[in-house]
C-alpha cells in the first residue's frame, strides 16, 4: 500500500472512529447520567473542547512531512488503547466520585466525568485532524484543496461510522467489543503508516516488531479480551448491585438488579420501579380509579410491570390499554420478575408504541388515563407532562374522565424550587382541565377531570366505592384516605400551587420548563449552591439582554479591526457557525425526543447526517475552490443561509408535532428530523474551506490556518452545546433558542458586510 493511500484510509478511519466512539460514549454516559438529555450538551461540549485544544496544540509542531505522519501514527496507536480505557473510566466514574447507584448526579460531578473522561480521545482526534491536513497538503499543488479534501474524508468516515454503528454494530455487539476492535484496526493502520516513515535501515526491523505486536493484539481482541473487559467494566458500572440481567434494545439499556429479595428495573440507568412495592402500586391505581365513577376503559402509560396493572384489574374494568414503548422491559420483567401479574389477562391489551403517537391515532375514548412514568427529569419523560399532551389526552377522555400522575414532593415543607416545579405542572393541567386536585405527600398525586365537580374531596365517598367494588386493598383504606385527603393539607398545597401558577410558565413540548424546574429542584439535593442559585435566578429577559450585549461587542470588535482586513471577522464567523451547527443538532435531538420519544436510538443517525452534510458541502466547494474569484462573497452568501435556516427550523418542528397523519409521522421520524441536520452540515462544509482560503496569507500557512479555524469551530460549538441543553432551550424554548442563534449570526453577517 502506497504512502498516499495509507494516509487516505487513515483519514477516513479517523472520521469513522470519531463518530462511532462518540456515539458509544454518549450512550454510555446517558446510562451513567440516568438518561438526562441535558447531559448531551455537556458531553458535546467536552468532546468539542478537547478536540479544539488538540487541533490548536498540533499547530505548534513545525516539522517535516514524514515527521508529521510519524506523529500522526503515534497518536493513532495511543488512541487504540485510549478508546477502551475511556469506556472503563465512564463505567467506573460514579464509584470514583463516591456516587451511589440511584443518586442523582449534579452538574459539577457531571462535568468532571465528561471533561475528564473524554479528554484523551477527543484531544488525540483533534490533533490528528490538524496533522492530517498538513500531511495531505503535501500531496497536492494547492494546499487549500488538500484541507478541503481532509474535511470531506473525515466527514465521509463519520457518516459511515454513524450509519454502521446505529443500524448494525450497537444493535448486535456490546460497547466494549466495538471499541476494542476499533482500536485494533487503528493500531494496525498506524503500524502500516509508520513503516512508510521509517528509515531504510529500520524498515525490516520495524516490520517484524509491528507484525509481532499485531499478532498479540489480534489474539487479545479475538480470544476473549473484549469479553473480559466488557464483563469487568459492567461490574464497575453496577458496583454493589447484583445484576440479574442486562440487555440493550434500540431504545436503550435495560438492567434488572436483585437486592434483599427485591428486584429493581432500570432504563438507561434511571430507576423505573422496584417490586414488590404494593404501596406505590395501590396509590397509583386506586387514587385515580376511585375518583372515576364508572371506570370501564382505562389507559395505562408505563409502570404496568410494577404491580399497577394487577391493581387496576381489581376494579370492574372491561378493557385496559397498557402502553410500553420498549418491549424489552416487558419480556425481561416477565422472565426475571415473577411477582408481576396481570400481563396475560384477557382484559389487557399490551401495546408497544409511543404513547404520544398512539393517542393521536386511536379512536377510543377512555374513562381514566394513568401516567406512571415518574418525574420529568428527562426530555423523554417531560413530553408526557406538557400542555400539548394534556390536550391530546383530553380529546380521548369520555365526559367526566380522569387523568392522574404523581411526582416527587415533600410532605411537610415545600421550598421555592419545589413550588416552582409543582406549580409548572399544576398550571399546565389547569390550562386544559377545569377540575384539578393535588394530594400532598412524599409524592404529590395530580388528579384532573374534564368536567367540573367530578373529583371528590370526601374520603368517605372513596371508602364507600372501595366497599362497593369489593377491592382487596392493603394500604388504600379509610384511615389512610382521611389522612391523604386532609382538608387543611389539601387546601394549603392547592392554594400554594395556585399562587405559584400565577408566576409560572406553561410546560410545553418546545419549551420544557418543567424539565428545567425539575432539574433546579434536583440540584437542591446536592451541595452546589452556585449552580442552584444560577438555575433559580436565570430569566428569559436576562438571556436576551446578555445576547444583545455580546452582539454589540462583536460589532465593535469588527469595526475596530476593519483596517486589519476581513480575516478576523471570517474567523469569528467560523466560531459562530460552530455555535449554530451544534444548536441545530441539539434542537433536533430534543425536538425528536419531544415529538417521537426515542432519540436514544436515533442519536447516531442525527449526528451522522450532519457529518454527511459536511461531506457534501466540502465536496461541492472542493471542486470549485480553484475557480472562485471572490471568496468573501460566497462566504457571505453562506452566512445568509445560516441566518435563514435558524429562523425556519422551529416552524418545521411545530408542524411535525401537530400532524396526526401516520405517513407524516413516519416521514418525520425517519427522514425529516433525522436528516435535517444535513443542510446545516452543507453550509458548514462550504464555509470552512472558504475561511481557510481567505485567512491563509500564503500556501505554506494553509495547514496551520486549518488547525486554528478547526479549533475555533469546535470552540464555538463547545459554548453552544454547553448553553443550549442546560439553559437556552429550557428557558427560551426551541423557538427562542433558534431566534437567538439567528441574531448572533445576523450580527456576524453585518460585520462581514461592513468590513
Amino acid at each position: 500500500m502506497s504512502f498516499k493511500k495509507t494516509v487516505f484510509i487513515s483519514l477516513l478511519l479517523l472520521g469513522f472512529t470519531a463518530m462511532l466512539a462518540q456515539v458509544v460514549f454518549m450512550r454510555e454516559l446517558l446510562v451513567v447520567f440516568y438518561g438526562n438529555e441535558l447531559s448531551i450538551g455537556i458531553m458535546l461540549a467536552g468532546w468539542l473542547l478537547w478536540g479544539a485544544v488538540g487541533s490548536y496544540a498540533s499547530v505548534k509542531f513545525r516539522i517535516a512531512r514524514y515527521d508529521k505522519a510519524r506523529i500522526y501514527s503515534i497518536c493513532q496507536s495511543v488512541l487504540a488503547v485510549i478508546l477502551p480505557v475511556t469506556l472503563l473510566f465512564i463505567r467506573s466514574s460514579r464509584g470514583l466520585l463516591g456516587i451511589s447507584i440511584g443518586e442523582m448526579i449534579g452538574y459539577i460531578p457531571m462535568m468532571i466525568i465528561v471533561f475528564t473522561g473524554l479528554s484523551a480521545a477527543s484531544f488525540l482526534m483533534g490533533a490528528m485532524f490538524s496533522l492530517g491536513c498538513r500531511v495531505w497538503s503535501t500531496f497536492t499543488e494547492d494546499p487549500f484543496f488538500g484541507v478541503a479534501k481532509v474535511y470531506v474524508l473525515e466527514a465521509i468516515g463519520a457518516l459511515a461510522g454513524g450509519l454502521l454503528g446505529t443500524y448494525f454494530l450497537i444493535r448486535n455487539f456490546p460497547p466494549m467489543y466495538i471499541l476494542v476492535v476499533l482500536g485494533f484496526v487503528n493500531f494496525a493502520l498506524s503500524i502500516i503508516m509508520r513503516h512508510h516513515c521509517a528509515g531504510k535501515e529500520n524498515v525490516i526491523f520495524r516490520k517484524r516488531i509491528g507484525n509481532v505486536i499485531l499478532l498479540i493484539a489480534a489474539a487479545a481482541v479475538f480470544f476473549s479480551g473484549g469479553k473480559y473487559l466488557e464483563d469487568f467494566s459492567a461490574k464497575l458500572l453496577w458496583k454493589g448491585f447484583k445484576v440479574k440481567a442486562s440487555e440493550n434494545s434500540v431504545y436503550g439499556n435495560i438492567v434488572i438488579t436483585e437486592q434483599r429479595k427485591q428486584h429493581s428495573i432500570y432504563e438507561n440507568g434511571l430507576h423505573l420501579y422496584t417490586v414488590p412495592d404494593r404501596f406505590s402500586a395501590e396509590n397509583t391505581a386506586h387514587l385515580a380509579l376511585l375518583e372515576t365513577k364508572s371506570p370501564e376503559r382505562v389507559l395505562l402509560i408505563g409502570g404496568g410491570m410494577n404491580g399497577t396493572l394487577s391493581e387496576i384489574l381489581e376494579h370492574p374494568v372491561k378493557e385496559i390499554d397498557y402502553l410500553e414503548l420498549d418491549p424489552t422491559i416487558i419480556t425481561m420483567a416477565e422472565k426475571y420478575l415473577p411477582e408481576t401479574k396481570g400481563i396475560g389477562d384477557e382484559k389487557v391489551n399490551v401495546i408497544n408504541l409511543d404513547a404520544r403517537f398512539f393517542i393521536k391515532q386511536v379512536d377510543k375514548k377512555y374513562d381514566c388515563v394513568i401516567i406512571d412514568l415518574g418525574d420529568p427529569y428527562t426530555a423523554q419523560i417531560n413530553r408526557f407532562y406538557t400542555v400539548d399532551f394534556f390536550r391530546e389526552i383530553n380529546r380521548k377522555l369520555r365526559p367526566g374522565g380522569v387523568v392522574s400522575f404523581s411526582v416527587t414532593s415533600s410532605e411537610n415543607y415545600v421550598g421555592e424550587e419545589l413550588k416552582r416545579y409543582l406549580g409548572s405542572l399544576y398550571i399546565s393541567l389547569k390550562k386544559v382541565f377545569p377540575d384539578v386536585l393535588v394530594l400532598p405527600g412524599d409524592r404529590a398525586y395530580f388528579l384532573a377531570s374534564n368536567k367540573k365537580g367530578m373529583l371528590t374531596y370526601d374520603p368517605k365517598v372513596l371508602s364507600r366505592r372501595i366497599q362497593e367494588r369489593m377491592l382487596d386493598t392493603k394500604y388504600i383504606r379509610e384511615p389512610y384516605l382521611i389522612d391523604r385527603f386532609s382538608e387543611e393539607r389539601v387546601i394549603y398545597l392547592n392554594d400554594l400551587l395556585n399562587d405559584a401558577a400565577s408566576e409560572m410558565d406553561v410546560n410545553s413540548d418546545f419549551r420544557p420548563i418543567s424539565n428545567y424546574y425539575a432539574t433546579s429542584f434536583w440540584s437542591t439535593h446536592f451541595d452546589e449552591p452556585f449552580f442552584r442559585k444560577i438555575l433559580f435566578r436565570i430569566r428569559e429577559e436576562w438571556i436576551w439582554l446578555l445576547t444583545v450585549l455580546i452582539c454589540l461587542a462583536m460589532l465593535f470588535f469588527s469595526l475596530a479591526g476593519r483596517k486589519r482586513g476581513v480575516e478576523r471577522i471570517v474567523l469569528l464567523a467560523v466560531m459562530t457557525t460552530g455555535f449554530f451547527e451544534i444548536i441545530v443538532q441539539i434542537a433536533v435531538i430534543l425536538s425528536f425526543q419531544a415529538i417521537y420519544g426515542y432519540v436514544f436510538y436515533k442519536l447516531g443517525i442525527i449526528i451522522a447526517s450532519f457529518m454527511a452534510g459536511l461531506a457534501v458541502g466540502g465536496i461541492l466547494i472542493e471542486k470549485r475552490i480553484g475557480n472562485i474569484r471572490d471568496y468573501v462573497k460566497i462566504f457571505i452568501l453562506v452566512q445568509v443561509g445560516i441566518c435563514l435556516y435558524s429562523l425556519v427550523l422551529p416552524f418545521m418542528f411545530k408542524w411535525l408535532s401537530l400532524t396526526d397523519s401516520p405517513v407524516m409521522s413516519w416521514l418525520g421520524s425517519n427522514i425529516l428530523l433525522t436528516f435535517i441536520p444535513i443542510i446545516a452540515g452543507i453550509m458548514g462544509g462550504i464555509q470552512f474551506p472558504l475561511a481557510n482560503k481567505i485567512c491563509a496569507k500564503d500556501i505554506s500557512g494553509a495547514g496551520e490556518v486549518a488547525g486554528v479555524s478547526y479549533g475555533l469551530d469546535l470552540a464555538g460549538a463547545c459554548v453552544g452545546s454547553l448553553l443550549a441543553a442546560a439553559v437556552l432551550i429550557p428557558v427560551l424554548g426551541i423557538v427562542g433558542t433558534c431566534m437567538l442563534t439567528a441574531l448572533v449570526n445576523l450580527t456576524v453577517l453585518a460585520a462581514l458586510k461592513v468590513s
